[in-house]
């Protein structure tokens, strides 16, 4: 494969001029004099044979091929960036590198702590930026993950894609500690007439635990829809709502009145795992974080064994 003859530097003018739509400030952003940044416009211009900024008024336009390219060039940039400048080792006590985290609130919750507290220690000056999980990672994961350094997400929403387990966790359902309605254990009838405060609603990033009932006839009426998991045991508070939520989570929080409810079906275990862009592969700060992760999964506790096989689990 040959490439087009074009000085990658002109990548990064392109880039400054396509998102400034301005010479001179373009020119600033990256270095460059006013009549050097409009030199580099004109070589542009003859390379992909169109003008790509149109005068509109006093200001300048994109063109649509301008337009097209812009959606590509932030990704594009950054990965050269990264590409060029690598290093074959990664000094965590001197780095000052941001890495990007995307995770669900239940996961920040349960290994935040221990990442945060591992990281800050062994590498100071190590910026973490922890972003909630995109949904459309469900629908497009390699470009999502383009921008990401690591995704926890539980198996079964991705495949074709690097990974490592990471922890397991399990569902439970509770209701309020006051709540006279609901039995102690549910039968497969008392599930339909049931009403439930469910995490994401019909996003791909909905609990993958209706997946799994519904597969067994048993289909939640939702009563509350939020976007969250950590919520959840803490809304079904003073009211006769049910939800399911997860063990490891629920032992963060002691104080809220909830008794737990057996359901009439086993629920399968959840398994968080990291996964990653097959680009990452040969990062050594990606993998120095990756090792980080599973250190700080390591000092989670087991879960404990209830004995009942249907998600069930001790009082918190």
């Amino acid at each position: 494969m040959e490439l087009p003859t074009l000085d990658l530097n002109l990548i990064v003018v392109l880039h400054a001029l396509l998102e400034e739509r301005n010479v001179t400030r373009a020119g600033e952003r990256v270095g460059l004099s006013q009549p050097a940044t409009s030199a580099a416009l004109a070589r542009l211009r003859r390379h992909f044979d169109d003008p790509l900024l149109e005068r509109s008024g006093s200001h300048y336009a994109l063109t649509p091929v301008a337009q097209g390219l812009r959606a590509e060039l932030g990704d594009t940039v950054e990965r050269l960036t990264r590409l060029l400048t690598a290093q074959p080792r990664f000094e965590p006590e001197s780095s000052t590198r941001c890495f990007r985290v995307h995770c669900s609130d239940s996961v920040l919750t349960v290994l935040g702590p221990a990442l945060v507290t591992a990281v800050h220690s062994a590498a100071p000056q190590v910026q973490l930026d922890i972003r909630p999980v995109d949904p459309e990672i469900i629908h497009d994961p390699h470009t999502v993950l383009g921008d990401t350094d690591i995704l926890v997400m539980a198996r079964g929403l991705l495949s074709d894609l690097p990974s490592l387990d990471l922890y397991a966790d399990r569902w439970v359902c509770v209701a309020w500690e006051g709540n006279t309605v609901t039995p102690a254990a549910l039968s497969a009838a008392d599930v339909p007439g049931t009403r439930w405060i469910v995490p994401f609603g019909p996003s791909p990033l909905a609990s993958p635990a209706d997946a799994h009932l519904s597969a067994l006839g048993l289909d939640r009426h939702s009563a509350v829809t939020v976007q969250s998991f950590t919520a959840l045991g803490r809304l079904v508070v003073g009211t006769d709502l049910l939800a399911l939520v997860h063990e490891r989570v629920l032992r963060t929080s002691p104080d809220v009145p909830l008794r737990l409810v057996t359901l009439p079906v086993p629920m399968p275990e959840l398994h968080q795992a990291a996964w990653w862009h097959p680009s990452r592969q040969l990062d050594p700060g990606h993998r120095w974080l990756l090792g980080m992760l599973a250190d700080a999964a390591g000092t989670l506790a087991p879960l404990e064994t209830d004995g009942t096989g249907r998600g069930g689990a001790p009082n918190p």
